[in-house]
């Protein structure tokens, strides 16, 4: 059963005065409330548990603290028997006594539970990459807020979630960018919900849609466009690290621009995955082992990120020199150019897409084809099974040979490479 005192602390101030304090304690926990009346040790009666009588102004700080005992008495009352927690209960016991103070800490808490600043405390435990994600959804919801839209969590509904889904298509039609948007915020919501902040959960109602997205692929002729057409110097190192990163069968560019020289290890790039940190290892062939050497780095593998701290941006521009290999007008001495793309949509995932069916079409099987990728793990029988390296590392060389020699299992068979000289086994070939 939870008790009250009135007492005065033990501890005396700079000015040789002692706080009036009301002890709270039950089973659960002890608290200390001051009640703001500060007298010398020697005029308190701590069997009254009352100002000396002695004391100038005895009588109206006495009668302050009886009424501060009744109102905790009173909270102790209304509450008897509940399944309230210390801590809960000596909230209530606050509350009674100081009532203006108790609504200025349930609005600060309000306010720090509330939808963007859960928001931001949740972001902020995520990986720098992944924070650019939810930092640009987090933008959207403070302007949808801003709008007169709720911004309390327990006040979240299926209502909120499509007027902010219409919100988001005012601003981008693409469903499955809106749909990006959506899964970040549902994860804060259930982030919320494991830290007890709030009990409501939208989603329960509300189905995030997306759309099927069109494969994002060359052929391999248009591949072999790519990789060989004519092309300006300033697109040249952007070219270079696609095809280096279809060289390693797809490898995510958050990965390939963030490997670090010591990944490169006895003629493979072993190194954690960035979206899943799990570890894993690729052989480099010679035709990408001359790219890494033509741009080694000091620190890091490459000498892109040697001098740059923003990936992302790098893989924008990497993305805007894809889509202009291709023919070129201009009009007039130093006029604007016109670029007539062989891949207008082409970006740096494509190189992903782009091996993985051209591994397909060699008939190298899928299971084979997903550890390429670095997909797979999740099973319990994955953990026993250590995929043999060998598959993959022989699947990417069949892929390789056919790209850029028309071979297959070792033999010449595409006729655009017929009358070329056969490339020696071993050494780099210069492609572009």
């Amino acid at each position: 059963m939870a008790t009250v005192k009135i007492t005065l602390d033990g501890r005396t101030k700079k000015d040789g005065t002692a706080s009036v304090l009301l002890l709270f304690s039950d089973k659960q926990c002890r608290r200390k409330l001051n009640l703001g009346i500060s007298i010398d040790a020697s005029q308190w009666d701590e069997s009254k548990c009352e100002v000396s009588a002695k004391v100038a102004g005895a009588r109206q700080i006495n009668k302050r603290i009886q009424l501060i005992r009744a109102s905790a008495d009173k909270a102790l009352l209304q509450h008897e028997g509940s399944k309230l927690t210390g801590d809960q209960l000596f909230a209530e016991v606050e509350a009674e006594i100081y009532p203006d103070r108790a609504e200025k800490k349930a609005a600060k808490v309000k306010d720090e539970n509330s939808l963007t600043e859960v928001f931001k405390r949740f972001t902020a435990l995520k990986k720098p990459s992944t924070r650019l994600t939810y930092n640009r959804t987090q933008k959207h919801i403070e302007a949808f807020v801003g709008e007169g839209h709720s911004n309390m969590l327990d006040e979240l509904n299926k209502a909120w979630l499509t007027e902010f889904d219409n919100y988001l298509m005012a601003t981008n039609p693409s469903a499955n960018a809106r749909a990006l948007h959506m899964r970040n915020l549902r994860a804060v919501l259930n982030f919320a919900l494991d830290e007890g902040i709030t009990t409501n959960y939208p989603f329960r109602r509300f189905k995030i849609k997306t759309v099927k997205t069109a494969k994002r692929n060359l052929s391999v002729k248009e591949l072999r466009q790519i990789f060989n057409y004519p092309i300006e110097e300033w697109q040249v190192t952007y070219r270079d690290m696609f095809k280096l990163s279809f060289m390693l069968m797809g490898v995510n560019f958050a990965d390939l621009l963030n490997l670090t020289k010591s990944d490169l290890r006895s003629g493979r790039i072993e190194f954690n995955r960035h979206k899943t940190a799990r570890l894993y290892s690729m052989k480099v062939e010679p035709e990408a082992m001359a790219l890494i050497e033509k741009y080694a780095g000091t620190e890091h593998l490459l000498a892109i990120m040697d001098s740059r701290k923003d990936y992302l941006q790098y893989i924008r521009q990497t993305n805007n020199a894809l889509r202009k290999i291709g023919d070129c007008e201009r009009k007039g001495l130093g006029g604007k150019k016109t670029h007539y793309a062989i891949c207008p949509d082409l970006s740096t995932y494509w190189a992903r897409h782009t091996w993985a069916t051209i591994a397909a079409s060699l008939d190298i099987p899928k299971e084979t084809i997903a550890a390429a990728l670095g997909h797979g793990g999740n099973t319990v029988t994955d953990i026993y099974i250590d995929f043999d390296r060998r598959k993959v590392d022989e699947a990417n060389r069949k892929v390789l040979d056919w790209v850029l020699y028309g071979k297959k299992d070792g033999v010449v068979v595409d006729p655009a490479f017929k009358n070329t000289e056969k490339p020696k086994r071993g050494r780099p070939r210069r492609i572009s």
